[in-house]
C-alpha cells in the first residue's frame, strides 16, 4: 500500500532535477531533525557513539551531527520509519471464496456487504454511501493529532503547527544562544529587530520617544515568547517528542 504521513513529507527532487533545501523545509520533518540538533544532551550522546541516557532515543534517530537531513532522511529509510503511518491490517478488495473470510475480523473494523450486480450501478452507490454511514462514524478530513489514535507512526507529530512559526522559534533561539556567547550583547529588542519578527514594531527614525520604547518592548515580548516556546520544544526532543512546547 501507499507510505502515507500526517503531515508533509519532505522531497529532494532527482538525481539530474536536485530541489533546493526550502523543499525539504516544508515539511515539519525537517524541523524536527533541526530542533533534535540543539539538544545538546542528544549531540552528547551522538558523540559517545550512542550510548548515554539518550541511548534508546538514539537507536532510532541516530546521528545528528554529521550528515545533511537529506542523508540522515534516506539512510535506512530513517524517515519512513520514524514518521509513516503503519499499513493498514486489510485494505478494501473482494472476496470470492469463502476461503478468503478472515476470522479475525470484526464490526469496529471492516464491513461486509453482499452486492448484488443486478442493480444499477447507480442505486448500488447510494445503497452503499447509506450503509457506510450508519456504521462509519468518523468525520471528514484528518483527525487533530491530539486525538490518541490520530497516528499509527512510530514517532507521531504531537500537535499541528506551521512551519513559519517554527522557522521563527529556531531562528528566535539560535540568535539568542549566540548572542549570550558574544563579547558584546545585543538587546532582545535588537535581536528582535535584527530578525525582523514584528514588521510593525521595526525601529524607524521618525519615531517618537513612545513609540520607539512601545516597539521595543512588543519586540522583547516577542523574542521571549519565541526563545522559551523554542527552548522547551528543544528539550522534548529528547523524549521523542514534537513540536511540544509544553513543560
Amino acid at each position: 500500500m501507499r507510505t502515507t504521513f500526517k503531515a508533509q513529507y519532505p522531497t529532494f527532487g532527482t538525481k539530474n532535477n536536485r530541489q533546493s533545501l526550502s523543499y525539504q523545509q516544508r515539511s515539519p520533518y525537517y524541523w524536527w531533525w533541526e530542533f533534535l540538533r540543539r539538544n545538546e544532551q542528544y549531540l552528547e550522546c551522538c558523540r559517545n557513539g550512542g550510548q548515554g541516557d539518550l541511548a534508546d532515543l538514539y537507536q532510532s534517530f541516530g546521528d545528528v551531527l554529521h550528515d545533511t537531513f537529506k542523508d540522515w532522511w534516506m539512510k535506512d529509510r530513517r524517515g519512513y520509519h520514524l514518521f509513516a503511518e503503519k499499513p493498514l491490517p486489510q485494505k478494501m478488495t473482494r472476496i470470492t471464496s469463502p476461503g478468503e473470510w478472515n476470522p479475525n475480523w470484526t464490526a469496529n473494523e471492516v464491513m461486509v456487504v453482499v452486492v448484488p450486480l443486478t442493480i444499477s450501478k447507480r442505486a448500488l452507490q447510494s445503497t452503499f454511501a447509506a450503509m457506510l454511514k450508519k456504521v462509519h462514524k468518523g468525520q471528514r478530513g484528518r483527525k487533530a493529532l491530539s486525538d490518541k489514535d490520530a497516528s499509527t507512526a512510530k514517532f507521531p507529530l504531537y500537535r499541528n503547527v506551521s512551519i513559519h512559526t517554527l522557522r521563527k522559534q529556531l531562528a528566535v533561539y539560535d540568535a539568542v544562544i549566540e548572542n549570550n556567547k558574544a563579547h558584546k550583547k545585543k538587546t532582545s529588542a535588537q535581536l528582535g529587530a535584527d530578525l525582523r519578527l514584528v514588521t510593525e514594531a521595526m525601529p524607524k527614525s521618525s519615531d517618537t520617544i513612545d513609540e520607539s520604547a512601545k516597539k521595543r518592548n512588543v519586540m522583547t515580548a516577542t523574542v521571549s515568547r519565541y526563545f522559551k516556546a523554542a527552548e522547551i520544544i528543544v528539550a522534548n526532543t529528547a523524549k521523542g517528542q514534537f513540536p511540544n512546547s509544553k513543560p
